[in-house]
Order: C-alpha cells, then sequence, then structure tokens
C-alpha cells in the first residue's frame, strides 16, 4: 500500500471512531431494573370464624285443628318450654362498620303444651308436642362504634329453618304423625363484642328468630286424618359466643 494510500484509510478510520464514540456518549443510560419481590396474598385477611351457645323463649304457636265438618278448633292454654341452641358461622369484615356472616344453628327440642277442645263434648284434651329446627342464615351487621373494647351493633338476616314437628300426644286417643318443613326465616338482632386480645372477641346478643308455620303429621284416625297446624313460630334468643379474626 502506498504511503498516500494509508494515510487516507488511517485518517477515515480515524474519524470513523471519533463518530462511534461521540454518538455512544449521546445515548441515553440504560434503564436501571429494580426487583421488586411479589408481597404474599393474605389468605386470612378481613375473614373471621364464630362459635355461640345460648337458650330460647318460644312463642306464637297458634295451634287449629280443622275436624271432618270443616270445623276449625283452636288451642287453648298454650305453652312452650325453654329450649337450648348451638351454632357456628364463618363471616368477613368489609370496612370499619360493616360485616356479614353464615350461621348454622340447630335449635334443640323444646316442648308444646295446651288443650284442645273435643269435637262432640264440650270438653278438652291435653295436648303435647316438641319442636326442633335447623337453620342456615345470611347476616349483615353494621358495628355502631368501639369504647373501651366493647363494640355495641345492630344486625339482620335471612335465609331458611328445617323445622321438625315430632312426639305429639292426646288425651283423646288419636295419633298424629311426626312431619318437616323447610321454611323462609328471617331475624333481627342487637349485640355488643368485647375484645379479649387482638384476634378473639366475646360476643353477647339478643335475636328475634323467625321460623315460618309448622304442623304434625295426620291423624290415625281415619274419619278425621287432619293434622294440627301451627301459625308462625318465634323464639327470644339469648346468645354468648366466640369470634376468631383470621387476619
Amino acid at each position: 500500500m502506498s504511503s498516500l494510500k494509508r494515510n487516507l484509510f488511517l485518517s477515515v478510520f480515524g474519524a470513523a471512531m471519533t463518530a462511534s464514540v461521540a454518538f455512544a456518549a449521546d445515548l441515553p443510560a440504560p434503564p436501571i431494573i429494580e426487583y421488586e419481590p411479589e408481597v404474599p396474598v393474605e389468605i386470612g385477611s378481613g375473614w373471621y370464624l364464630r362459635g355461640d351457645l345460648g337458650v330460647a323463649a318460644y312463642t306464637g304457636a297458634g295451634a287449629t285443628w280443622v275436624d271432618s265438618t270443616g270445623t276449625k278448633w283452636h288451642f287453648a292454654n298454650e305453652d312452650i318450654e325453654n329450649g337450648w341452641l348451638a351454632g357456628i358461622g364463618a363471616g368477613y369484615y368489609f370496612n370499619e362498620k360493616l360485616r356479614g356472616d353464615v350461621t348454622l344453628d340447630y335449635h334443640g327440642k323444646a316442648k308444646f303444651k295446651a288443650d284442645a277442645p273435643c269435637a262432640a263434648a264440650p270438653c278438652t284434651t291435653k295436648e303435647t308436642l316438641k319442636f326442633s329446627a335447623w337453620t342456615l342464615m345470611l347476616n349483615g351487621y353494621y358495628d355502631i362504634g368501639t369504647w373501651n373494647s366493647i363494640t355495641p351493633y345492630v344486625g339482620a338476616g335471612a335465609g331458611m329453618a328445617y323445622l321438625r314437628a315430632t312426639d305429639y300426644t292426646t288425651t283423646s286417643g288419636q295419633v298424629f304423625g311426626n312431619k318437616s318443613r323447610v321454611n323462609f326465616a328471617w331475624n333481627v338482632m342487637a349485640g355488643a363484642a368485647f375484645d379479649i386480645s387482638d384476634r378473639l372477641k366475646l360476643d353477647a346478643n339478643y335475636r328475634l328468630m323467625n321460623f315460618g308455620k309448622a304442623r304434625t303429621g295426620h291423624s290415625s284416625n281415619a274419619a278425621q286424618p287432619n293434622p294440627v297446624k301451627f301459625s308462625d313460630l318465634y323464639a327470644h334468643e339469648f346468645r354468648l359466643g366466640l369470634r376468631y379474626d383470621l387476619n
């Protein structure tokens, strides 16, 4: 290569390298990628479990019976003994004021007693029966506020009741069979929760429960087989339980 060609090549090569370095210097700095670890999902956040025990004072049986002539007879001196109940449930806090839960409760057998008028003579017969029920309820609550670790609240719920009428006895000599019904049920309640710890609360409440209507099975008397029917059954319930927050 001649001296002229060599000098020309070196000049062009040097200019190209200078331009490349200048161009590279003008490029923006590469972005800095920072690794952020994934935040684990808190499965228990906002959820709670509950368990309750209580007593129930029943009212509103309103027993009637229709004889073969179509005459309706109303029972007198009705009384239902107090019963007990136990339940479990799971709920969720929507915010500081609103929450909801689903509860399943069993209401133990409570004895019903009444006098029934005789169809053919001015007399009465002694009637007894036992009521029991399962209830599945969807409930909503409003927590009013917290003072000295105590949170009063009000609530209401709706669902269904599996209501049973069993063990019917009567001095008339008739035999009425057992009968179960699935009814629409509802409740209203008021209570207060006491903070035992950050997660555990003691819950005391009053609940008015409506179970719907009940009836016996048909009578063993073929001439007068109609069942005994009952109007809406109510219970004044006083419950004490525990709520455990999962968060």
